[in-house]
């Protein structure tokens, strides 16, 4: 009996886990709409009769001839750089590269979600996972900058975790306490240090 209980509890957590988790996932401002269905369907841009088509509206001012479809929801001609089937202004066709987790760049300036990042170095602008990037100057997550987060010893671990020389974050989000040099993560949202257990971010007795 007290063998079924344990596997009832072992359950009902790991479902808990995997709905937390799926939450993130879905709920993430890194995936816009657009963006899903890019990513894991046809794309949303169709080309036909010299004209380009974003789910059903004509794209203003696009080249058919020369549109090539990107990823991520981007796209772009010989002239503009378009985000969801919006111009994005002051783009640079000829030098946008499009990253990943919604962020590119161009010789100038790095977006996402096509808005610009403010201040960001595209020269030393770099992805890393989990909408984590950074440049020399500043760590982002979501496309913002992380407050006192430090370009230089940055580490993205996994599930949401990342730390750097002072501290640990969860979805960017410092967990007040936690050691770096002994913090590591577990499965399914846990991870520890030498003091404390951790789950999806927030510390539990």
């Amino acid at each position: 009996m007290k063998k079924i209980l344990f596997m009832l509890v072992l359950a009902i957590g790991l479902c808990g886990g995997q709905t937390i988790a799926q939450k993130r996932h879905d709920g993430h401002r890194g995936h816009s709409a657009c963006e899903e269905r890019s990513r894991h369907h046809r794309s949303p841009y169709f080309i036909t009769d010299n004209k380009v088509f974003f789910e059903g509206r004509m794209v203003e001012g696009a080249s058919a001839s020369s549109f090539s479809i990107l990823r991520d929801g981007y796209a772009k001609d010989s002239w503009n750089v378009y985000y969801c089937g919006v111009k994005i202004e002051g783009a640079s066709s000829d030098s946008f590269n499009v990253m990943g987790y919604g962020y590119a760049k161009n010789t100038w300036n790095v977006y996402y979600n096509g808005v610009k990042i403010d201040e960001a170095s595209p020269n030393s602008f770099r992805l890393l996972s989990d909408w984590y990037a950074k440049d020399s100057w500043n760590v982002y997550y979501d496309g913002k900058k992380i407050a006192g987060a430090s370009p230089d010893n940055f580490k993205v671990l996994r599930d949401g975790y990342a730390k750097d020389a002072w501290n640990v974050y969860f979805d960017a989000v410092k967990i007040e306490g936690a050691s770096p040099d002994s913090f590591k993560v577990l499965r399914d949202g846990y991870a520890s240090d030498s003091w404390n257990t951790y789950y999806f971010g927030r510390k539990i007795d």
